[in-house]
Protein backbone atom coordinates (compact mmCIF):
# COMPACT_ATOMS: atom_id res chain seq x y z
CA UNK A 1 0.00 0.00 0.00
CA UNK A 2 1.47 3.30 -1.09
CA UNK A 3 -0.44 5.77 1.08
CA UNK A 4 2.03 8.57 0.42
CA UNK A 5 1.44 8.11 -3.31
CA UNK A 6 -2.32 8.03 -2.80
CA UNK A 7 -2.17 11.27 -0.81
CA UNK A 8 -0.05 12.88 -3.52
CA UNK A 9 -2.67 11.87 -6.12
CA UNK A 10 -5.42 13.43 -4.01
CA UNK A 11 -3.51 16.69 -3.54
CA UNK A 12 -2.89 16.88 -7.29
CA UNK A 13 -6.68 16.89 -7.83
CA UNK A 14 -7.15 20.25 -6.03
CA UNK A 15 -7.60 22.85 -8.81
CA UNK A 16 -5.68 26.12 -8.90
CA UNK A 17 -7.66 28.75 -7.02
CA UNK A 18 -9.13 26.22 -4.59
CA UNK A 19 -7.91 24.78 -1.27
CA UNK A 20 -8.58 21.76 0.90
CA UNK A 21 -7.90 21.09 4.58
CA UNK A 22 -5.87 18.18 5.84
CA UNK A 23 -9.12 16.61 7.06
CA UNK A 24 -10.58 16.96 3.55
CA UNK A 25 -7.62 15.07 2.08
CA UNK A 26 -7.92 12.49 4.85
CA UNK A 27 -11.61 12.09 3.97
CA UNK A 28 -10.53 11.43 0.40
CA UNK A 29 -8.20 8.78 1.82
CA UNK A 30 -11.15 7.25 3.64
CA UNK A 31 -10.97 8.55 7.21
CA UNK A 32 -11.08 12.26 8.21
CA UNK A 33 -9.54 11.35 11.59
CA UNK A 34 -6.26 10.75 9.76
CA UNK A 35 -5.80 14.51 9.18
CA UNK A 36 -2.68 14.74 11.37
CA UNK A 37 -1.14 11.77 9.58
CA UNK A 38 -1.81 13.46 6.21
CA UNK A 39 -0.02 16.60 7.46
CA UNK A 40 2.95 14.57 8.69
CA UNK A 41 3.25 12.61 5.43
CA UNK A 42 3.05 15.75 3.27
CA UNK A 43 5.64 17.46 5.45
CA UNK A 44 8.02 14.53 5.04
CA UNK A 45 7.17 13.76 1.40
CA UNK A 46 6.14 16.99 -0.35
CA UNK A 47 3.72 16.60 -3.26
CA UNK A 48 2.83 18.79 -6.22
CA UNK A 49 0.16 21.29 -5.17
CA UNK A 50 0.96 20.96 -1.48
CA UNK A 51 0.46 24.72 -1.02
CA UNK A 52 -3.27 24.20 -1.62
CA UNK A 53 -3.66 22.14 1.56
CA UNK A 54 -4.33 24.33 4.59
CA UNK A 55 -5.19 23.93 8.24
CA UNK A 56 -8.79 23.80 9.47
CA UNK A 57 -8.19 27.30 10.87
CA UNK A 58 -7.58 28.43 7.23
CA UNK A 59 -3.90 29.17 7.95
CA UNK A 60 -1.30 27.93 5.50
CA UNK A 61 0.94 25.12 6.67
CA UNK A 62 3.97 25.10 4.40
CA UNK A 63 6.69 27.62 3.41
CA UNK A 64 5.83 29.89 0.45
CA UNK A 65 2.26 28.57 0.40
CA UNK A 66 0.72 32.01 0.92
CA UNK A 67 2.57 33.59 -2.03
CA UNK A 68 1.78 30.63 -4.31
CA UNK A 69 -1.91 30.79 -3.41
CA UNK A 70 -2.04 34.54 -4.07
CA UNK A 71 -0.58 33.93 -7.55
CA UNK A 72 -3.54 31.61 -8.17
CA UNK A 73 -6.01 34.27 -7.10
CA UNK A 74 -6.61 33.04 -3.56
CA UNK A 75 -6.63 35.93 -1.06
CA UNK A 76 -4.51 35.15 2.01
CA UNK A 77 -4.23 37.45 5.01
CA UNK A 78 -2.75 37.11 8.47
CA UNK A 79 -5.96 35.29 9.37
CA UNK A 80 -5.34 32.71 6.64
CA UNK A 81 -7.28 31.97 3.46
CA UNK A 82 -10.21 34.34 3.07
CA UNK A 83 -13.59 32.66 2.60
CA UNK A 84 -12.26 29.16 3.23
CA UNK A 85 -15.67 27.51 2.84
CA UNK A 86 -16.29 29.19 -0.50
CA UNK A 87 -12.93 28.03 -1.88
CA UNK A 88 -12.89 24.56 -0.33
CA UNK A 89 -12.41 21.52 -2.59
CA UNK A 90 -13.81 18.15 -1.47
CA UNK A 91 -14.56 16.36 -4.73
CA UNK A 92 -11.77 13.80 -4.45
CA UNK A 93 -11.73 10.46 -6.21
CA UNK A 94 -9.48 7.53 -5.43
CA UNK A 95 -9.36 4.07 -3.85
CA UNK A 96 -10.13 5.37 -0.32
CA UNK A 97 -7.71 2.89 1.20
CA UNK A 98 -8.40 3.75 4.85
CA UNK A 99 -12.13 3.18 4.35
CA UNK A 100 -11.36 -0.27 2.96
CA UNK A 101 -9.04 -1.08 5.87
CA UNK A 102 -11.59 0.11 8.44
CA UNK A 103 -14.24 -2.11 6.82
CA UNK A 104 -11.78 -5.01 7.02
CA UNK A 105 -11.19 -4.33 10.72
CA UNK A 106 -14.93 -4.29 11.43
CA UNK A 107 -15.40 -7.55 9.52
CA UNK A 108 -12.51 -9.30 11.29
CA UNK A 109 -13.69 -8.06 14.70
CA UNK A 110 -16.43 -10.70 14.50
CA UNK A 111 -13.66 -13.33 14.79
CA UNK A 112 -12.52 -12.17 18.24
CA UNK A 113 -13.16 -14.67 21.04
CA UNK A 114 -13.29 -13.31 24.59
CA UNK A 115 -13.49 -16.72 26.26
CA UNK A 116 -10.39 -17.94 28.08
CA UNK A 117 -8.26 -20.33 26.06
CA UNK A 118 -5.45 -20.13 28.59
CA UNK A 119 -5.59 -19.31 32.31
CA UNK A 120 -1.98 -19.79 33.44
CA UNK A 121 0.34 -19.23 30.47
CA UNK A 122 3.86 -20.56 30.90
CA UNK A 123 5.35 -18.89 27.82
CA UNK A 124 4.35 -15.25 27.27
CA UNK A 125 5.60 -13.47 24.16
CA UNK A 126 5.68 -9.69 23.87
CA UNK A 127 6.65 -7.70 20.80
CA UNK A 128 7.83 -4.17 20.18
CA UNK A 129 8.86 -2.27 17.05
CA UNK A 130 11.19 0.74 16.87
CA UNK A 131 11.70 2.85 13.76
CA UNK A 132 14.39 4.80 11.98
CA UNK A 133 12.85 6.40 8.90
CA UNK A 134 11.36 3.64 6.75
CA UNK A 135 13.16 0.84 8.60
CA UNK A 136 11.61 -1.19 11.41
CA UNK A 137 13.49 -2.94 14.22
CA UNK A 138 11.23 -5.57 15.76
CA UNK A 139 11.86 -7.64 18.86
CA UNK A 140 10.08 -10.58 20.40
CA UNK A 141 10.74 -11.62 23.98
CA UNK A 142 9.35 -14.78 25.59
CA UNK A 143 9.24 -14.92 29.37
CA UNK A 144 7.95 -17.43 31.87
CA UNK A 145 4.55 -16.92 33.45
CA UNK A 146 5.89 -14.50 36.07
CA UNK A 147 7.85 -12.34 33.63
CA UNK A 148 10.96 -12.92 35.72
CA UNK A 149 12.87 -15.24 33.40
CA UNK A 150 13.59 -14.71 29.70
CA UNK A 151 13.19 -17.93 27.71
CA UNK A 152 13.78 -16.69 24.17
CA UNK A 153 14.62 -13.50 22.27
CA UNK A 154 14.43 -12.74 18.55
CA UNK A 155 15.02 -9.59 16.51
CA UNK A 156 14.56 -8.62 12.87
CA UNK A 157 15.17 -5.58 10.69
CA UNK A 158 12.79 -4.91 7.84
CA UNK A 159 11.60 -2.07 5.61
CA UNK A 160 8.23 -0.54 6.49
CA UNK A 161 5.97 1.19 3.98
CA UNK A 162 2.83 1.96 6.00
CA UNK A 163 2.89 5.25 7.94
CA UNK A 164 1.83 5.70 11.54
CA UNK A 165 -1.90 6.45 11.61
CA UNK A 166 -3.79 6.08 14.92
CA UNK A 167 -6.30 3.26 14.65
CA UNK A 168 -4.39 1.49 11.87
CA UNK A 169 -1.26 0.42 13.77
CA UNK A 170 -1.67 -3.24 12.81
CA UNK A 171 -1.03 -2.48 9.14
CA UNK A 172 2.26 -0.86 10.09
CA UNK A 173 3.55 -3.27 12.74
CA UNK A 174 2.00 -6.69 12.20
CA UNK A 175 4.30 -7.83 9.35
CA UNK A 176 7.32 -7.34 11.61
CA UNK A 177 5.57 -8.91 14.60
CA UNK A 178 4.59 -11.93 12.52
CA UNK A 179 8.17 -12.36 11.31
CA UNK A 180 9.37 -12.45 14.94
CA UNK A 181 6.58 -14.82 15.96
CA UNK A 182 7.47 -17.32 13.23
CA UNK A 183 10.97 -17.61 14.72
CA UNK A 184 9.71 -18.63 18.15
CA UNK A 185 9.97 -22.37 18.81
CA UNK A 186 8.02 -23.64 20.64
CA UNK A 187 5.24 -21.09 20.05
CA UNK A 188 4.11 -19.06 23.07
CA UNK A 189 0.92 -19.69 25.04
CA UNK A 190 -0.02 -16.00 25.08
CA UNK A 191 0.82 -12.83 23.16
CA UNK A 192 1.14 -9.49 24.92
CA UNK A 193 1.00 -6.59 22.48
CA UNK A 194 1.95 -2.95 23.02
CA UNK A 195 -1.35 -1.56 21.71
CA UNK A 196 -5.09 -1.99 21.95
CA UNK A 197 -7.26 -5.03 21.47
CA UNK A 198 -11.02 -4.48 21.30
CA UNK A 199 -10.67 -1.08 23.02
CA UNK A 200 -10.44 0.43 19.56
CA UNK A 201 -12.65 2.43 17.17
CA UNK A 202 -13.34 -0.72 15.11
CA UNK A 203 -12.99 -3.10 18.11
CA UNK A 204 -10.03 -4.65 16.34
CA UNK A 205 -6.74 -3.09 17.33
CA UNK A 206 -3.30 -4.57 16.80
CA UNK A 207 -3.59 -6.99 19.76
CA UNK A 208 -6.78 -8.45 18.27
CA UNK A 209 -5.27 -8.47 14.78
CA UNK A 210 -2.21 -10.37 15.97
CA UNK A 211 -4.25 -12.81 18.06
CA UNK A 212 -6.68 -13.66 15.27
CA UNK A 213 -4.09 -13.84 12.50
CA UNK A 214 -1.64 -15.94 14.54
CA UNK A 215 -4.39 -17.95 16.27
CA UNK A 216 -3.02 -17.27 19.74
CA UNK A 217 -4.60 -15.80 22.88
CA UNK A 218 -3.57 -12.16 23.11
CA UNK A 219 -3.78 -9.16 25.45
CA UNK A 220 -3.56 -5.52 24.46
CA UNK A 221 -1.68 -3.14 26.77
CA UNK A 222 -1.58 0.50 25.64
CA UNK A 223 -0.22 3.69 27.17
CA UNK A 224 -3.00 5.97 25.87
CA UNK A 225 -6.62 5.74 24.81
CA UNK A 226 -8.07 5.86 21.31
CA UNK A 227 -11.67 5.56 22.50
CA UNK A 228 -13.56 5.17 25.74
CA UNK A 229 -14.09 6.86 29.08
CA UNK A 230 -12.37 5.45 32.19
CA UNK A 231 -13.80 5.63 35.68
CA UNK A 232 -12.06 7.30 38.64
CA UNK A 233 -8.29 6.80 38.89
CA UNK A 234 -7.55 3.88 41.23
CA UNK A 235 -6.16 4.96 44.60
CA UNK A 236 -3.51 2.23 44.85
CA UNK A 237 -1.16 0.21 42.68
CA UNK A 238 -2.90 -2.86 41.30
CA UNK A 239 -6.26 -1.11 41.21
CA UNK A 240 -8.21 -0.71 38.03
CA UNK A 241 -11.37 0.85 36.68
CA UNK A 242 -13.41 -0.04 33.64
CA UNK A 243 -13.16 1.86 30.36
CA UNK A 244 -16.58 2.26 28.83
CA UNK A 245 -17.52 2.80 25.21
CA UNK A 246 -21.20 3.63 25.22
CA UNK A 247 -22.82 1.16 27.59
CA UNK A 248 -20.12 -1.49 27.28
CA UNK A 249 -16.93 -2.00 29.26
CA UNK A 250 -14.30 -2.79 26.64
CA UNK A 251 -11.16 -2.42 28.71
CA UNK A 252 -9.56 -1.50 32.00
CA UNK A 253 -7.52 1.50 33.12
CA UNK A 254 -4.90 -0.09 35.37
CA UNK A 255 -2.70 1.64 37.93
CA UNK A 256 0.23 -0.71 37.60
CA UNK A 257 2.64 1.02 39.99
CA UNK A 258 3.07 4.02 42.26
CA UNK A 259 2.77 6.40 39.32
CA UNK A 260 -0.73 7.74 38.63
CA UNK A 261 -0.09 7.23 34.92
CA UNK A 262 -2.39 4.43 33.86
CA UNK A 263 -2.06 1.70 31.28
CA UNK A 264 -5.04 0.39 29.32
CA UNK A 265 -5.70 -3.33 29.16
CA UNK A 266 -8.11 -4.98 26.76
CA UNK A 267 -9.02 -8.33 25.29
CA UNK A 268 -7.04 -9.14 22.19
CA UNK A 269 -8.31 -12.61 21.39
CA UNK A 270 -8.90 -15.87 23.23
CA UNK A 271 -8.88 -14.35 26.72
CA UNK A 272 -11.42 -12.68 28.99
CA UNK A 273 -10.97 -9.16 30.33
CA UNK A 274 -10.73 -10.45 33.91
CA UNK A 275 -7.94 -12.84 32.97
CA UNK A 276 -6.17 -10.16 30.91
CA UNK A 277 -6.18 -7.81 33.92
CA UNK A 278 -4.99 -10.50 36.33
CA UNK A 279 -2.08 -11.58 34.11
CA UNK A 280 -1.07 -7.98 33.38
CA UNK A 281 -0.99 -7.06 37.07
CA UNK A 282 1.18 -10.09 37.81
CA UNK A 283 3.66 -9.10 35.10
CA UNK A 284 4.06 -5.47 36.20
CA UNK A 285 7.31 -5.04 38.12
CA UNK A 286 7.14 -1.39 37.01
CA UNK A 287 4.51 0.60 35.13
CA UNK A 288 4.92 -1.51 31.96
CA UNK A 289 4.47 -5.32 32.02
CA UNK A 290 7.86 -6.99 32.10
CA UNK A 291 7.67 -8.85 28.75
CA UNK A 292 6.70 -5.63 26.89
CA UNK A 293 9.35 -3.62 28.75
CA UNK A 294 12.04 -6.12 27.75
CA UNK A 295 10.86 -6.21 24.12
CA UNK A 296 10.92 -2.42 24.02
CA UNK A 297 14.52 -2.32 25.29
CA UNK A 298 15.58 -5.00 22.83
CA UNK A 299 14.06 -3.28 19.78
CA UNK A 300 15.64 0.05 20.74
CA UNK A 301 19.00 -1.66 21.24
CA UNK A 302 18.78 -3.16 17.74
CA UNK A 303 18.11 0.31 16.33
CA UNK A 304 21.10 1.74 18.23
CA UNK A 305 23.40 -0.99 16.90
CA UNK A 306 22.25 -0.32 13.34
CA UNK A 307 22.80 3.42 13.69
CA UNK A 308 26.25 2.85 15.17
CA UNK A 309 27.27 0.65 12.23
CA UNK A 310 26.08 3.31 9.78
CA UNK A 311 28.23 5.92 11.53
CA UNK A 312 31.26 3.62 11.49
CA UNK A 313 30.94 3.02 7.75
Amino acid sequence: MDLAGEIADLVAQIPAGRVATFADVAEGLGDPRAAMAVFRILRETPAKGIHRVVRASAHVAFPRAASLLRREGVPVSDRGVEDLEGRRWREFSGPRTLKRLREEQIRLAASVDDADRVLEPQRIAAFDVSYAGDRAFAAGVVTDGTGGRVLHEVTIRTPVDFPYIPGYLAYREFPAIEACFRRLDPPPDLLMIDGHGILHPARFGIASYAGVMLDRPSIGVAKSLLVGTPGPTPAEAGGWTGVRVGRETLGAALRSGRSRRLIYVSVGHGVSLRTAIRITIRLCKSRIPEPIRRADLLSKNEKRKWKKKRIEF
